[in-house]
């Protein structure tokens, strides 16, 4: 094997264990190692050094046959806690407990040589093919020592950044493998991490990958499920099969190494073909988890080894990890303790319609209870010691539901109050107008519910602060900073085959106000079909967009000027005879919000008119220094043509070409183009009408 001679430490190119090939992203490694080497210099001599030193250290492993690296026991030797911070804005990115588990499920078959591909390896590596002795659990108390599923969500909109800026909250490297899911990586990359000699930041060290890449249910597929095995290859100090650089299949890569012996030289696989032999090798490793190759199936001993010396080193503290001590301070080497209660429905919502069934999973931190005592007001039965119930709901309603599990190390408890709703199969109203002003209702109340689960926030409430007309008006305060708590208020259903007129047109009043320039306020429009248990999005109003006074650095009370008309189409619902409509407000820290005179009646609108109100088109930030997202609302099934121009109407990009489905979309500029100062247009065509809007560059 050859010596090291470049400095670019690679990237990881993602794949499956499956043999299923897809089209993958890269992970940023090798731009992040670039990036830190330029800043750092000193950092790269150093890095040359310690590799080096590992280079002559496996050698004479080798040559002593890998002494204690050929244990098949599957006896872990090193254990280490696991964190996985969740980037999200409560989009697809916020994937699952399920998926989250799926994914160290995986973890720990591919490092224990328990991965059932792992039979599929060619003969010529079966003896090298190593139980890695490593194992990944779940933390069970956090840096402060409380409860914790090992699960930390954040509501941040650097989930559509996804750079070393977005490893929000780390825990205690020397404690933890910190695990950051985004929603976009500002590179285009599926994900990067850094190697121990290079992680100079504790902040920062870890490893930062797409939720799509995680687990094989959920968001993420097969195709991936092994991605993350490979980052912690990188994180435990493995560099790809044909060692630097992120270019397989190139002849120049015999002269680079990994610095493995056991592993053979190669130039990298981008295929999975299993007869391959380069750079004189006899057979190349094509199923290396380290390889690109949509095929992997396994590590080497010498592989091993080196992880081991890793995670024996005090380089970014890892041979801190799986101490007795730390072990016992993350919970995981303890019998685990029931901590929290916690459950799961079956519904999304949450709201069904009256007569509907409900299943409940027990979703408890983290022993294994034993026994269960549920509670369900307004449910049939209203009780249940099943661990996974199923319960009818034939009244409309809101209700609360209660757990208490329990096991030999005690029992815990919860609540979730107005938990479940249930909604009327038929139509409240019936009439040829509908009309709301809150100077009688009640919210929540008879007509209206509300979906408010955020601690700490304030809810939808009628209030005779202000009010478009009358006297009364429903608002939510929101001037202290509640980042990214999500409130809904549910109205009546609606018979809407008894609407007078042409085309169904519902108009609401707004008031609101930014708290400051950037703070982005989302107020949304949504109507289901049945009966809230899905809800399609009609209309979008974010940020300037949204605020009808401009700044407002206090309390936000509107005056009579301040209230604006804002309408929705519902054309294409005329044959609905029970359909719900709701609100939906997601704080960005902003203002408070005031909505009046809601009305339904019968009005001609131009399907042109409908896009424009209805596209909610930003770009942001503007101007730009990094990073630029493009967002937009489609409220049905449209053609999409997104595309980036020069100031003199060249293309410099295209960012998406093709059908889109109705809801929201967010498009990261930085994947697809590297934009340098100066100025630029964005120009969306929806439908064959065409929206532009101006960007700088800094």
């Amino acid at each position: 094997m050859n010596k090291i001679q470049k400095l670019l430490i690679a990237g990881a190119f993602l794949f499956s264990g499956t043999g299923i090939a897809q089209e993958l992203k890269h992970c940023g490694t090798t731009e992040a190692m670039n990036k830190l080497f330029a800043e750092h210099p000193e950092i790269y001599q150093q890095y040359l050094q310690e590799e080096e030193a590992n280079r002559l250290k496996d050698q004479e492993a080798y040559a002593q046959g890998y002494p204690g690296m050929n244990n098949r026991s599957s006896v872990p030797l090193y254990t280490i806690p696991v964190v996985f911070h969740i980037i999200h804005q409560n989009g697809t990115e916020n994937i699952t407990d399920a998926q989250i588990h799926d994914q160290m499920r995986i973890l720990n078959e591919d490092y224990s040589k328990m991965n059932a591909n792992n039979a599929n390896t060619v003969a010529a590596f079966q003896s090298i093919s190593a139980d890695c002795q490593i194992a990944f659990k779940l933390a069970q108390k956090d840096p402060n020592g409380n409860c914790t599923n090992g699960i930390d969500r954040i509501y941040s909109a650097e989930t559509n950044i996804g750079d070393d800026g977005s490893k929000l909250n780390p825990w205690p490297r020397n404690k933890y493998l910190n695990v950051w899911v985004v929603k976009t990586i500002d590179n285009g990359a599926a994900g990067y991490a850094y190697l121990p000699g290079t992680a100079f930041n504790p902040a920062t060290d870890g490893i930062i990958i797409l939720h799509n890449y995680i687990g094989s249910i959920g968001t993420g597929n097969s195709v991936v499920s092994h991605a993350l095995t490979h980052e912690v290859g990188h994180y435990l100090n493995l560099l790809h099969c044909w060692g630097n650089g992120n270019t397989p299949g190139q002849a120049s890569n015999c002269s680079a190494d990994d610095n493995v012996t056991d592993t053979p030289n190669t130039i990298g696989w981008t295929s999975c073909n299993l007869s391959g032999a380069t750079c004189g090798s006899a057979l190349d490793n094509v199923q290396n988890f380290m390889e690109y190759s949509y095929c992997s199936t396994m590590f080497t001993t010498g592989q091993k080894n080196r992880m081991h010396n890793a995670l024996n080193s005090t380089s970014a503290q890892r041979n801190q990890l799986s101490t007795t001590t730390n072990l016992a301070a993350t919970g995981v080497s303890t019998p685990a303790v029931l901590c929290a209660a916690d459950f799961l429905s079956n519904s999304s919502t949450n709201i069904v319609c009256a007569g509907d069934d409900i299943t409940f999973t027990d979703n408890s931190w983290n022993g294994d209870p034993t026994s269960w005592s549920w509670s369900f007001p307004g449910g049939t039965p209203s009780t249940s010691a099943d661990s996974n119930p199923t319960i009818t709901y034939n009244t409309p309603g809101v209700y609360d539901v209660s757990l208490t599990v329990s096991n030999g190390s005690g029992s815990v408890s919860t609540t979730k109050t107005s938990y479940i709703i249930v909604n009327h199969n038929t139509a409240q109203y019936s009439n040829t107008v509908y009309s709301e002003g809150f100077e009688t209702s009640t919210v929540p109340g008879a007509d209206w519910n509300i979906k408010n689960t955020n601690s700490g926030s304030n809810a939808w409430e009628v209030t005779s602060t202000a009010a478009a007309t009358g006297s009364k008006s429903v608002r939510i305060l929101n001037a202290s900073t509640y980042v990214g708590h999500v409130d809904e208020l549910l109205g009546p259903s609606i018979d809407m085959t008894q609407i007078a007129g042409t085309t169904p047109t519902l108009t609401f009043k707004v008031a609101h106000a930014q708290k400051t320039a950037a703070s982005a306020d989302k107020l949304q429009f949504y109507v289901s079909t049945n009966c809230g248990q899905t809800w399609v999005l009609r209309k979008a109003l974010t940020g300037a967009s949204l605020s009808t006074a401009g700044v407002v650095a206090s309390s936000f009370v509107p005056n009579a000027s301040q209230w604006v008309t804002q309408s929705v189409n519902l054309n294409g619902y005329t044959t609905q005879t029970n359909l719900y409509y709701m609100f939906r407000f997601t704080s960005d820290g902003g203002n408070n919000i005031y909505i009046d005179d809601i009305n339904l009646a019968g009005t001609q609108v131009g399907i042109e008119d409908e896009i424009a109100n209805n596209l909610n088109f930003n770009v942001f930030p503007n101007p730009s220094t990094e990073n630029t997202t493009i967002s937009f609302d489609l409220i049905d099934k449209l053609n999409v043509d997104l595309r980036v121009l020069d100031v003199v109407g060249r293309e410099v990009s295209v960012i998406y070409s093709g059908n889109l489905n109705n809801g929201e979309y967010k498009y990261n500029v930085n994947e697809h183009a590297k934009l340098a100062a100066g100025v630029y247009f964005v120009k969306l065509t929806v439908d064959n009408r065409t929206f532009t809007k101006k960007l700088i560059v800094e």
